[in-house]
């Protein structure tokens, strides 16, 4: 696609309806739609008490099983210019049956969102013997904001639509269960309201906090807080094998940063008031780790050092890999600290991480690097952004964080304003009304 075309393409404008993408999301889309339907057919067909609030469910249900229009246009992008690495996702991605005994599966994503969508400079093109040198040409990265700006979400999308109807249907089914003085549903409604308003905010300021800030470029970084985004390499150690739990069979190499989960799935049979049982299932996580080694960003103009462990608040998308099995009695030994009560049926391992030549985004607190560390090296202190070093530290009113993908992919989800503040304030202020009404 033409660069000149990039901008609209990235600019969401005032719509940005889409439909599903991919089955599963169809799936989803047509069950909330069943399910809405459903509610509907209780007001004006069936002879019984009507449940607005199925409606609520199927269009939170269809909001939630469609991508933003960012998301479906980057997709599209990433098929026109990297059709090999698509193809490779999707032929590696998917469910692989390991044994037939005990289930054991192994499930790797066939789409990557956080992936590349403009190609990367490839590995034989590094320079590692001179790391923190520009490449040559010396040239930024293809997807760096500086050269294809900043993408902008669209103003009214599904969520709009769907997070609207929702609470207007979820309120009416408040409004029928009211009983005289009985104000509590009415309450339940103004505290979901409230969590709703209280999350969007959050979820407002780190997507204006990504908008809003300036992209430096690594070779011109100062010191203090900046973003930066690039392409992960190697630092002066390479990062060893990650091993899941201490299982060689679950190993992977190439990880700079790294998380992982092992969690059980617990039955337990529960009795209620009137004497019938039921059995509750879940998965509980009982052990995880996480780790990770120095790394160096670089954005074609330069390179800088990152202390991966420094940050606190890691966003690496979907999970690289999942390990599953069904449980038996001789895996005994994985779980003889597991002090709960039901019945284990299923093991499950995740591991999420950022990978060497990964996309990377960071809002990180650049300092001076310590003497040593430059003379051990032999650093050229000619190059300012060598002499850096990029940390998770905070200040005030500044953040930093971590992230797998460059800006143009960790937006790709970003709402307007209208639907993170907006809506769910209205909700808010319309059930206070509700209250005092």
């Amino acid at each position: 696609m033409a660069e000149t075309n990039l901008g609209s393409e990235l600019d969401g404008g005032t719509f940005g309806l889409t439909l599903p993408s991919g089955w599963i999301q169809w799936l989803g889309f047509v069950i909330g739609l069943l399910i809405s339907v459903g509610g509907i057919v209780t007001f004006f067909i069936v002879d019984t008490d009507p449940l607005p609030v199925l409606i609520s469910v199927g269009a939170l249900i269809m909001g939630f099983s469609t991508p933003t229009k960012l998301q479906k246009t980057l997709r599209e992008l990433r098929s026109q210019i990297n059709p090999a690495q698509v193809n490779w996702q999707k032929e590696q991605g998917g469910t692989e049956l390991q044994s037939f005994w005990n289930s054991a599966t192994i499930r790797k994503p066939t789409v990557d969102d956080r992936s590349w969508v403009f190609p990367a400079p490839d590995q034989n093109k590094w320079h590692l013997e001179t790391r923190y040198h520009p490449d040559i040409p010396e040239e930024l990265i293809a997807e760096h904001p500086n050269k294809i700006g900043t993408p902008r979400p669209a103003t009214v999308s599904n969520y709009a639509l769907a997070t609207l109807t929702a609470y207007i249907f979820f309120a009416f089914q408040i409004y029928l269960i009211l009983e005289g003085d009985d104000k509590v549903p009415i309450y339940i409604l103004i505290g979901i309201s409230a969590i709703w308003l209280l999350v969007s905010v959050f979820m407002w300021k780190r997507a204006q906090a990504m908008m809003d800030t300036p992209t430096s470029n690594i070779r011109s970084a100062a010191v203090g807080g900046a973003e930066l985004v690039g392409q992960v390499r190697p630092g002066p150690q390479y990062p060893p094998t990650v091993i899941v739990d201490g299982d060689s069979s679950k190993s992977v190499n190439d990880l700079t940063a790294w998380k992982w989960t092992y969690e059980v799935y617990k039955c337990r049979t529960v009795t209620d008031k009137d004497g019938n049982t039921r059995e509750e299932c879940s998965w509980q996580q009982i052990r995880s780790d996480r780790g990770g080694t120095n790394f160096t960003l670089h954005d074609g103009t330069g390179g800088m050092a990152v202390m991966a462990n420094s940050f606190s608040t890691q966003n690496f998308g979907n999970h690289l890999i999942q390990w599953e099995c069904r449980h038996d009695m001789r895996m005994k030994g994985l779980f003889t600290n597991v002090m709960l009560s039901g019945n284990i049926k299923r093991h499950r391992w995740t591991l999420w991480g950022l990978k060497i030549g990964d996309p990377c985004y960071l809002l990180a607190t650049l300092k001076s690097r310590e003497d040593q560390n430059l003379q051990a090296e032999q650093i050229d202190r000619t190059l300012q952004n060598a002499l850096l070093e990029a940390v998770g530290e905070k200040a005030p009113g500044f953040k930093p964080r971590m992230e797998r993908g460059t800006e143009l992919t960790a937006l790709g989800g970003a709402r307007s304003e209208l639907e993170y503040l907006i809506i769910p304030t209205l909700a808010l202020l319309a059930s206070i009304v509700m209250l005092g009404a």
